[in-house]
């Protein structure tokens, strides 16, 4: 009998009592992110006090469906779109609609660790186990290596990947590395390698054929003619020994969760992301992955973060249906779908993205209980004006305040297809203008990149607009005189600086050639 999942549908409204930042709720952050000294440019912290979740989030444990454990360790997608989800309890199947335990069909897999899935060309599983080794499933027939997992101690296999040349690359946990090409079984260890260390965590191979190993002392790495290099925190910027995973983005930078933070690496430069310096809400990072647009997820120890480079969105129990903040690891499917493996509180699918913003007054002020609409969906505002909205992979919508007798801008925003993050969607409303008493002068240096803002008051909030009028840069505080950097994409077209005092705004508009073009006063 197959149980009924829980899926969370647009029509209900969850109600977060949680009226501080620190709540831990949605945070989003425009950052530069190419130096770790970074010029804050857009800040939305989302503690949303009526969300409504749309039909984007699918939660399945022994509960309400089929799934023969809670604690799920490995998942993959086979060509026909079907979940393969190992627990703590052997392997499932899920198409979909239908669940199948294959202790059914293999015994050896009742009560039995799936550490690893991974599906070779052939469309062959494999099955990385803790007691029974390395095991093959075609679909129909079993093969297991049971010769070669006593002579190499292939048990605790922690990771298994395939190469161009299918050849299989496996992680041991306390035994090493092995190679299989389908005909010699080899193992590469401290004893006989440069491996840094034995205990292997996490395998990921380069577009040249490198195999970047995790262990639990460090990073090695074994090129593609034989010779190994390693990475410890004693000889690089690696922030912490202990590395559970590697990605790799479509530059080739290699991405490393740690408990420790978040790092890259292009091959010469490090760079390390932590609580101290960004919006990760923790350093332990227990897995990564990019999706089709190049967006980096994280599983961590408070929830699941999503970067693209620019903004962080982190889920939580408190703004998402996720059932627990510990996620272990994560999938992405060939719809872009996200899988997220617990500890107890089986497994989580998020098929949508984000679209978030403010609604604003023309002071900057954020506006409380506006109601925003997409679609068939609306959400009120906060009380710093901040909207949230999960909608569908390829979703077709548009956004907009609903806001009585009064003019914003933009009217909307429209989409096509929703197909990644969409955030910094402002709304600013019209408000009647009246001269300022402030005088306000703009030095511009564009071809430096940069401008100086004077003003006679202690200190202004400045905001940088782009052609279109969005947000892409707010400075707090702004002591006069001192350098904004402006974003180069947004110095090749116009741009307004909005500056604001307690005496009043003004909206100044510059040409690429950095020509005052006008200027908006008002006082409050």
């Amino acid at each position: 009998m197959i149980k009924q999942k829980n899926t969370y549908n647009v029509s209900e409204t969850h109600h977060f009592n949680n009226p501080a930042p620190q709540c831990g709720d949605v945070e989003v952050r425009n950052i530069k992110s190419s130096s770790m000294k970074k010029i804050a440019v857009f800040a939305v912290t989302i503690c949303m006090s009526i969300i409504s979740v749309a039909q984007v989030w699918n939660v399945y444990n022994t509960q309400n469906s089929d799934i023969n454990g809670n604690t799920v360790l490995a998942l993959a997608t086979d060509r026909k779109g079907a979940k393969w989800i190992g627990t703590s309890e052997g392997l499932n199947k899920f198409s979909g609609n239908n669940w199948t335990d294959y202790a059914m069909f293999n015994k050896k897999l009742k009560g039995q660790f799936v550490n690893c899935l991974t599906i070779d060309k052939k469309g062959i599983l494999w099955v990385g186990t803790d007691d029974h080794g390395v095991i093959e499933f075609d679909g129909t027939h079993w093969k297991e290596h049971e010769t070669e997992t006593r002579r190499l101690k292939m048990k605790f296999i922690r990771t298994i990947v395939i190469d161009e040349n299918d050849v299989k690359w496996i992680g041991v946990t306390l035994g090493g590395l092995v190679r299989y090409d389908n005909k010699k079984w080899d193992l590469m260890s401290t004893k006989n390698s440069s491996l840094v260390s034995d205990f292997i965590l996490c395998i990921t191979i380069d577009d040249e054929g490198n195999k970047w190993i995790g262990t639990n002392e460090g990073v090695s790495v074994l090129d593609k003619n034989g010779y190994w290099k390693s990475y410890k925190p004693t000889n690089s910027q690696l922030p912490d020994k202990i590395v559970p995973g590697i990605a790799i983005d479509k530059n080739g930078v290699k991405w490393m969760a740690t408990l420790n933070g978040l790092c890259s690496f292009d091959g010469e430069n490090w760079e390390v992301y932590n609580t101290s310096n960004s919006r990760i809400p923790s350093n332990q990072v227990n897995s990564l992955a990019f999706d089709k647009n190049g967006v980096l997820w994280l599983t961590t120890d408070k929830g699941v973060t999503a970067f693209d480079g620019k903004f962080w969105v982190t889920y939580t129990t408190k703004n998402s249906p996720l059932p627990s903040n510990v996620i272990q690891n994560i999938t992405i499917d060939d719809q872009n779908n996200k899988w997220f493996g617990t500890d107890f509180y089986g497994i989580t699918c998020f098929s949508g993205f984000t679209i978030a913003g403010r609604v604003v007054d023309d002071f900057g002020q954020g506006m409380k209980d506006i109601t925003v609409q997409a679609g068939n969906q609306k959400v009120k505002t906060d009380a710093q004006g901040n909207y949230r909205i999960d909608v569908k992979n390829g979703t077709a919508i548009s956004v907009k305040p609903i806001i009585h007798d009064q003019e914003f801008t933009p009217a909307e925003h429209s989409f096509s297809s929703v197909s990644s993050f969409q955030l910094g969607k402002n709304f600013v409303v019209t408000m009647p203008q009246t001269a300022s008493t402030e005088k306000v002068s703009i030095i511009p240096h564009l071809e430096e990149g940069y401008i100086s803002v004077s003003f006679e008051s202690p200190v202004a909030n400045v905001e940088i607009l782009d052609d279109n009028g969005e947000s892409v840069l707010t400075v707090d505080q702004y002591k006069k005189g001192k350098r904004i950097i402006i974003p180069k994409d947004v110095l090749a077209k116009p741009f307004h600086v909005v500056i604001r005092t307690k005496k009043g705004i003004r909206s100044i508009k510059l040409t690429p050639e950095g020509k005052k073009a006008q200027s908006k006063d008002r006082k409050k």
